[in-house]
């Protein structure tokens, strides 16, 4: 069982590291679009859904 103390630094934990992603993703966005790469789906296995089928083509982004 956690004391409430370890409770309160698994979740500060937490909380930082969706931080730290949220951060990397714009950053990693920003080196994209500055750098005009574009990107596009891939699947990891044959039964993943293709979202090109679900959305519309000005919500893909597909590279050259």
């Amino acid at each position: 069982m956690l004391t409430e103390s370890q409770r309160d630094a698994i979740v500060q934990h937490t909380m930082n590291i969706t931080g730290l992603r949220q951060q990397i993703e714009e950053e990693l966005q920003t080196i994209l679009e500055v750098a005009e790469i574009d990107i596009q789906f891939v699947p990891f296995s044959g039964n993943f859904p293709d979202p090109s089928l679900e959305n519309s083509e000005e919500d893909l982004v597909k590279r050259p």
